[in-house]
């Protein structure tokens, strides 16, 4: 069975500009790639920048709206994880050798939110994903990863976003064991169970 972008898009029989917003993040993933790899960083850069931008502007979309939704929240979920699957792509095609000097880095940036995903997972029977404050900021740093790399070629930026990373992922682990399923619990020591 194949799903069309239009039924992606759409939501209750009429299109819902939210989710366009989302999915052109995703989309736009592919002419990231291919200014790279013609080496135009620059405009990789900058078509990179708008895509992040729409992390921000999908959720305000559906709240103005009045559309928000849970099936919009879990699309943006799913694109997102694509999304910082690529960044890790971006990063190695423009600095192919940062793999060997920040490899530990990078495995807690990319291979950390996976195993916590796993261990959500086991421990709940669901993926819990939780709008912690370490959260929010791991993926601001994790976003803002290759464009800081790219203006300041400073790369202790990397060891920064995985220490955020990691953090976030301990604290998330810890809420759950502690009993917690309030997703939109703004730390670990929030009230734990539902709201």
């Amino acid at each position: 069975m194949s799903v069309s972008y239009g039924q992606i898009v759409m939501e209750e029989g009429s299109l819902k500009l939210a989710n366009v917003v989302t999915v052109s993040r995703g989309v736009l993933i592919v002419p990231i790639l291919l200014l790279e790899s013609y080496h135009h960083l620059g405009y990789a850069i900058a078509v990179y920048l708008a895509a992040s931008t729409t992390d921000l502007i999908d959720g305000w979309v559906a709240r103005q709206s009045g559309r928000a939704s849970e099936y919009g929240a879990r699309l943006d979920a799913i694109v997102d994880n694509f999304f910082s699957v690529a960044i890790l792509f971006f990063l190695l095609l423009s600095y192919p050798d940062v793999a060997s000097r920040h490899w530990m880095a990078l495995a807690v940036l990319f291979g950390g939110p996976l195993l916590y995903l796993l261990a959500s997972w086991l421990l709940t029977g669901k993926l819990m994903m939780f709008h912690f404050w370490s959260a929010k900021a791991g993926a601001l740093l994790l976003f803002a990863l290759w464009p800081v790399l790219y203006l300041t070629v400073w790369e202790g930026v990397i060891g920064l976003a995985a220490a955020v990373v990691g953090i976030s992922r301990i604290e998330q682990i810890a809420f759950i064991l502690r009993g917690g399923t309030n997703l939109d619990a703004p730390h670990i020591f929030a009230t734990v169970g539902e709201p």
